[in-house]
């Protein structure tokens, strides 16, 4: 039984094709051949489905940083700041770190050229794509915010 939707339209997805590729392949080929032709198609799949999985974990770190970024933001705005929150510039040359990381994953995910994605791995691209874009917009809100309140100071 599946406990996510995505799961389940996988699952189905898998069956689904997984029988027509059969009903083609037995029509044509000799059994040996079926099974490897089975086995490589089986290894793909999984591939498949482990890349989104790792996707899916780089998006869920960045997010996780990006909840972290906002809720600094959120302690700045509060005024609770009454001296310099980085006077060191630790915590820009961080944020600065973290925006290049970032753009190369950007970088890495616009240089992809693949022929045809599954629906499982679009959504991973889309997912991590949205989720980065706006983690470095907020990174680069707050060492702007940082620069200014620290300006004061």
């Amino acid at each position: 039984m599946c406990t996510f939707d995505r799961e389940c339209e996988w699952d189905q997805t898998f069956l689904i094709l997984f029988a027509n590729e059969m009903a083609a392949i037995m029509q044509s080929e000799s059994f040996s051949t079926v099974w490897q032709r089975v086995q490589n198609y089986l290894a793909a799949l999984g591939a498949e489905r482990r890349c989104a999985m790792r996707l899916d974990k780089v998006a869920d770190r960045l997010a996780a940083m990006g909840v972290r970024i906002n809720m600094l933001r959120r302690r700045m705005h509060e005024g609770s700041a009454d001296e310099a929150v980085d006077a060191d510039f630790l915590l820009r040359e961080a944020l600065k770190g973290l925006k290049e990381n970032i753009r190369t994953i950007r970088c890495q995910l616009g240089g992809m050229h693949v022929t045809a994605l599954s629906a499982r791995m679009q959504r991973a691209f889309a997912r991590l794509h949205n989720i980065a874009e706006d983690t470095y917009a907020s990174a680069d809100q707050l060492q702007w915010e940082i620069a200014e309140h620290d300006r004061r100071f």
